[in-house]
């Protein structure tokens, strides 16, 4: 059973405690992602794979979970 952190715009959360940790994952444009580390990880494993099929011009960028801003919605 997955438990899904309200603060996660993604799907993949493993059962943490709702106040686990997440971070900003820009996609460009001014947008972002706020990810648990579990669905961070899910995405990084779908863009490496999706970079192998992609030009260079067009590859997606693999940050590290470390470099990421931690989301704070209440500051």
């Amino acid at each position: 059973m997955t438990h899904h952190n309200p603060n996660c715009d993604g799907d993949k959360c493993v059962p943490l405690p709702v106040a686990a940790c997440v971070r900003v994952l820009p996609t460009g444009g001014g947008s972002n992602l706020i990810l648990c580390r579990a669905c961070f990880d899910h995405e990084i494993r779908f863009r490496r794979e999706r970079n192998r099929e992609l030009g260079d011009f067009a590859r997606f960028e693999l940050p590290a979970w470390e470099s990421l801003t931690i989301y704070n919605p209440g500051a």
